[in-house]
């Protein structure tokens, strides 16, 4: 079979594309607010702080604008009810801190307890809910090559969401 004459072209530029460029480098461009003047409202506001920072960081080599965990009372909240697949009836302390939350409930009347419902923040959600015993297993490449990958994954907790009206 011979290889298609369209494949082998590059592709050409049409006018319309030309023209928006010329738009774009007319427009007035925003100004940046500084790091230390960017609100701290929302999620979304920490996120872009934080990416701000490292952008920063990485031209001055140094960490001078730490990355600052957005509080836990602005992240969107799921209610689930909490179960462990490995140990049924032993509370969970969880503890989670990033660039994007700070979550600690390490104190034993903090801990999850299996079978109560809670109202938790969805990275906290994704971040239990990825948790699990992977199982790995022989593939084979269609080069005729062996690889080992996760062919499943058990789960540590159910988690089951609950929702209200």
């Amino acid at each position: 079979m011979a290889k298609s004459k369209y494949l082998e072209q590059p592709a050409k530029k049409d006018l319309g594309a030309k023209m928006i460029d010329k738009i774009k480098d007319e427009a007035p461009k925003k100004e940046e607010v500084p790091i230390e003047d960017m609100p701290l409202n929302s999620l979304s506001d920490y996120i872009r702080y934080n990416r701000r920072a490292r952008e920063l960081n990485k031209k001055l080599k140094i960490c001078r604008y730490p990355a600052k965990p957005c509080p836990i009372e602005l992240h969107p909240k799921e209610t689930v009810v909490f179960n462990r697949n490995d140990q049924p009836t032993n509370p969970l302390p969880v503890y989670l801190s990033n660039d994007i939350i700070h979550f600690d409930r390490t104190k034993p009347k903090d801990w999850l307890v299996p079978g109560k419902t809670y109202e938790l923040p969805r990275c906290i959600v994704q971040y239990l809910a990825d948790k699990g015993t992977s199982n790995w297993k022989w593939f084979d490449n269609a080069d005729g090559s062996r690889e080992t990958r996760v062919a499943s994954k058990k789960p540590r907790f159910a988690l089951r969401t609950v929702y209200k009206d």
